[in-house]
């Protein structure tokens, strides 16, 4: 008989997909998010929060989506 190996996903659409995910969310909380720190008199602009918070979530999102590939790709 000729079997064909199980298929396995492509880590890369995992990856873009949970770093998009991840820019969304972190984008609308950095939005909906306080812009004063109270405790050291401290305002932040927006756009810089917005642009910070959406690297940090391109980073956690696509980390997220190669752990996801990861585990999917191992099988016992």
């Amino acid at each position: 008989m000729n079997r064909k190996p199980p298929s396995r996903p492509r880590p890369i659409p995992f990856i873009a997909t949970g770093a998009i995910i991840g820019f969304i969310v972190f984008g609308v909380i950095s939005l909906l998010g306080p812009t004063t720190d109270e405790g050291y008199n401290i305002t932040y602009d927006p756009g810089v929060s917005l642009g910070f918070m959406s690297v940090v979530g391109l980073c956690v999102g696509g980390l997220v989506g190669a752990v996801v590939a990861a585990l999917l790709t191992y099988r016992k």
